[in-house]
């Protein structure tokens, strides 16, 4: 009867053990996420601080030289790039990160039927068979939409508003910085939807490898061990659409390059996340793959032929 009482009593004192532990975990996520999002608008609110001390160290600068040109437009793109790095890597480390190792903790997730898109329509790979996934995750129209926008409004600053060299010449320093920052700005964003690399995602079952592409310009694209890649999500916890789902999008990414997560085009939260993280693990390891018809985008594998 005694030795009745002390295993109750050892079994009380494990739950509330693991109570307490669970709550502690709780609580250090709920901290973690809130220093992310202090460090995310701190960021947001660093670059115009470093602008408007810019325009207030040179109000009364009235000489217009190539070397101050040079180094206001350094000292705001500087700052605005620094700012980017920031909020990316805190974005980076305010989501969970699941391995694709297959050490079993996913094995009790079930494969769904299909995935949801970002435009809430059904998942469809561009590729998929015994062989290869393969995802392309861009927008050939979207960047050509973008390019032209921003080629306009370049053209605009420069003809429209008379930014022109001889015209920023005989303005005051910080109008003629801004003018050509203006200037500077939608150029970059033009050329940059030409040269950002394609998002194609390779699974490749038979070398059980990843080919994750670049996500920046001066980043390259990379071929890994399958088991070495993590699965995350990018978007607004709290942030839902009007058909009250959440806004996350399943990412894919190398941890040891933490700018460079791709996201694959799969909406949904972390159980969706886990659910794509447990199919690649039986697509890559399993002898008996689950039927693979259902994922299917059958009008883009007609006659496709993917050449890495």
């Amino acid at each position: 009867m005694e030795q009745k009482k002390k295993s109750k009593k050892q079994w009380r004192r494990e739950i509330i053990a693991d109570v307490n532990r669970r709550e502690a975990e709780k609580r250090k996520e709920k901290w973690r996420r809130r220093k992310c999002w202090a460090v995310i608008y701190g960021a947001g609110f660093l670059w115009p601080i470093i602008i408007l001390l810019i325009v207030l160290l040179n109000i009364h600068n009235d000489k217009v030289t190539f070397t101050n040109m040079m180094l206001g437009l350094i000292a705001i793109n500087g700052g605005f790039f620094l700012c980017v790095y920031i909020g990316l890597k805190a974005v980076w480390n305010m989501y969970p990160k699941i391995s694709l190792k297959n050490d079993g903790k996913l094995n009790s997730i079930a494969l769904p039927d299909y995935w949801e898109s970002t435009t809430d329509e059904k998942y469809e790979f561009n590729r998929i068979d015994d062989k290869q996934i393969v995802i392309v995750n861009d927008y050939v129209s979207a960047r050509i939409f973008l390019f032209l926008f921003c080629l306009i409004m370049f053209l605009c600053l420069v003809y429209y508003a008379g930014f022109t060299p001889s015209k920023l010449s005989t303005e005051k320093f910080v109008t003629a910085l801004l003018s050509l920052e203006g200037d500077v700005a939608m150029l970059w964003m033009a050329i940059s939807q030409i040269l950002k690399p394609w998002r194609q995602i390779v699974f490749d079952r038979v070398s059980k490898t990843i080919t994750i592409p670049a996500k920046f310009l001066f980043q390259k694209k990379e071929t890994i061990p399958y088991d070495e890649a993590v699965i995350t999500l990018f978007g607004n916890y709290h942030a839902k659409t009007f058909s009250g789902k959440g806004e996350e999008e399943i990412v894919i990414a190398n941890p040891r390059r933490s700018l460079g997560g791709i996201p694959l085009g799969i909406a949904g939260g972390i159980y969706a996340a886990k659910r794509f993280a447990r199919f690649i693990q039986v697509y890559m390891e399993e002898e008996e793959l689950p039927e693979l018809e259902k994922y299917r985008n059958t009008e883009g594998q007609r006659g496709q032929v993917y050449r890495p």
